[in-house]
Formats: structure tokens, C-alpha cells, sequence
């Protein structure tokens, strides 16, 4: 990313580029979400519900950013399955 910078910040300022960035940023959140969507569907423990409210909530009211939830997130289901907690399969 720090290598790319220059280029990005020509693409900015390139009024097409800009277009098309603008325009697929909601497509991007669509298919994010049909995809947690069918994800969700699947979950079965308490304990995973309960870490995809928190994330939700993170997203969604605190407004945080999605590598730093992504990574919470990740690190408490890691925890929740040391302690003990089920995953099915």
C-alpha cells in the first residue's frame, strides 16, 4: 500500500477512476453483506451469535474499522475456543 501511494493518489484526482470507485463502493457493501447474510445462517452456539453482535455493534454504532473488528473478532473466537467453547462440524 505505501508503495502504491503515488499512484493512488493520482487515481483521486482522476475524475473517471473517481467515478468508478465512488460507484463500486456500494456494490462492494452489497455483496458484503449477502455473503454475511448466508454466513449468519449458519451459526448455531450462543457464543457465536454473541461475538457477531459485538462486531455488528463495533461496525455499525461505534463506527470502527472493519481490519481492527475483523481482527477482534477473530482473536475472541480463538479465546472462546481455548476456554472451552463448542464449534460445530
Amino acid at each position: 500500500m505505501l508503495a502504491g501511494r503515488s499512484h493512488l493518489d493520482r487515481l483521486r484526482k482522476n475524475p473517471t477512476a473517481r467515478a468508478f470507485l465512488e460507484g463500486s463502493g456500494p456494490g462492494a457493501i452489497g455483496a458484503i453483506a449477502g455473503s454475511a447474510v448466508l454466513l449468519a445462517g449458519e451459526l448455531s452456539e450462543a457464543w457465536q451469535y454473541a461475538l457477531l453482535a459485538a462486531a455488528a455493534a463495533a461496525l455499525l454504532v461505534a463506527r470502527r474499522g472493519i481490519v481492527g473488528v475483523l481482527i477482534a473478532a477473530a482473536l475472541a473466537g480463538e479465546i472462546a475456543l481455548v476456554a472451552g467453547a463448542r464449534i460445530p462440524g
